[in-house]
């Protein structure tokens, strides 16, 4: 049974504007990192995963996830792109990431280093090449 997901349409000229938010997250996550602002290196590391994903989806498809839950964009991705094997491994590696939004927006604590590591980590090279 496919799963019905919370998406909406967006014209596909679109998508660069999401790529370059995305740069921009990614630039401040490795200036707070360098920074040693463990949080909010994390947190734009999020930020950053999810907007390269809207723009991937977006270029792909002309569709973004419009949903609370961002865990689902997984299945947005599944369904808007033929994948390899290493595309799904990097899927794979946006769904640890978002794993980590709730926990590091909302958790009430301060990320370590080895928790912004941990993040980055799984963010080291881009999600998607568009």
């Amino acid at each position: 049974m496919a799963r019905k997901l919370a998406k909406k349409t967006v014209e596909r000229e679109q998508w660069h504007q999401y790529y370059v938010a995305a740069e921009e997250y990614y630039s401040g996550a490795l200036n707070n990192y360098e920074a040693e602002l463990w949080t909010s290196a994390s947190i734009l590391i999020v930020h950053a995963a999810i907007a390269f994903t809207d723009a991937l989806t977006i270029k792909a498809g002309s569709v973004k996830s419009a949903g609370d839950d961002h865990a689902q964009v997984i299945y947005l991705v599944e369904q808007t792109l033929f994948l390899s094997k290493g595309d799904k491994i990097a899927l794979n590696r946006l769904g640890k990431i978002l794993g980590e939004k709730s926990k590091v927006s909302y958790g009430g604590k301060v990320y370590s280093r080895k928790q912004a590591d941990k993040t980055s980590r799984q963010n080291n090279d881009k999600l998607c090449k568009i």
